[in-house]
């Protein structure tokens, strides 16, 4: 039966011009016609077209269309691709062909997939971008296995790519698990007031300690310091990342940053007390005679977007 099976699939891989080397825009003309066929055996074919076809024009297409059908079958082949085309010949030739299989892999949310998406984000030797990629899907799969690699990935300070540290970042916060909180915030330490290449790290991790929901204490202190950070964009996401947190604390944090001396800093801060209190509280700021004049600005515009809405509203 597998035999016959095969010489069937084998037949309509003829048909469809897979591993022909032909041009790629006839076979990929020929492909639309799966949408044709029942769901089951659109993606059997695929999944036989992708072990069968090397052109990485083709197998982009392939591994596309088996991501539109998200069946768990299509997990091994996919693996097969990932981890297959790493040899140093096929690094740059297939890098959207596998960068495109580990976001897939991310979102089938398959188990199987942990092990070899942990093995290419190790992998110094490969481009940053199916690393990054890899951790990305490490994140979406969510499975607390991946905890430890990626925060190892996260805090080496060894690590070259500063956005494949960022991207097990992102990871972690998808995950949500405690024990990347304390590693998270020794990066932040660490780096405390480098204006750099860092700052979209540190910034993602402001952004991670803000969702995670865990050590309150720890991470609200650990965003206090990134308060007074000599990069703006830290400023304000730490700004972002409190309003994240349920505590009494954070108005007495925040309010003090309306005065900052750069602009964007003082109106995100304007924003965050908006969130966190109402339009009266903004009322009350507009009576004090040292306000910023761009703050003053920030509170009329919120106020005027309130009335228009409660004007709809009525409508």
């Amino acid at each position: 039966m597998l035999e016959k099976n095969n010489e069937k699939l084998e037949k309509i891989s003829d048909d469809f011009l897979i591993g022909k080397d032909c041009a790629p825009d006839k076979t990929i003309k020929m492909l639309k016609q799966l949408n044709n066929y029942p769901d089951h055996e659109a993606v059997e074919i695929l999944n036989f077209f992708a072990r069968k076809e090397i052109n990485p024009e083709i197998l982009l297409h392939i591994v596309q269309m088996i991501g539109k059908y998200k069946h768990k079958v299509s997990v091994e082949p996919l693996i097969e691709i990932l981890t297959y085309y790493k040899k140093p010949d096929d690094l740059d030739k297939y890098l959207k062909v596998r960068c495109a299989t580990a976001n897939i892999l991310g979102t089938f949310k398959d188990d199987t997939a942990i092990i070899p998406l942990m093995y290419v984000m190790n992998d110094k030797h490969e481009y940053y971008k199916i690393r990054l990629t890899a951790a990305e899907a490490l994140g979406k799969i969510g499975n607390i296995y991946a905890v430890v690699p990626l925060i190892n990935i996260a805090t080496d300070e060894e690590e070259k790519s500063v956005y494949v540290r960022e991207s097990a970042v992102k990871a972690l916060a998808m995950i949500g698990d405690e024990r990347a909180v304390e590693p998270l915030i020794s990066v932040i330490e660490t780096k405390n007031g480098i204006i750099d290449k860092f700052t979209f790290l540190k910034e993602r991790i402001i952004e991670t300690l803000g969702k995670l929901g865990f050590k309150k204490d720890k991470r609200i202190d650990a965003l206090k310091k990134a308060l007074f950070d000599e990069s703006p964009h830290i400023k304000i996401r730490a700004i972002e990342a409190l309003c994240e947190i349920e505590d009494d604390i954070i108005l007495t944090l925040l309010e003090p940053m309306i005065y900052d001396k750069d602009e964007n800093v003082s109106r995100s801060a304007i924003n965050a007390l908006y969130l966190i209190e109402s339009g009266e509280y903004l009322l009350g700021l507009l009576e004090r005679h040292n306000l910023p004049q761009w703050c003053r600005e920030e509170i009329n515009e919120i106020l005027t977007e309130d009335e228009e809405d409660d004007e709809e509203d009525d409508e």
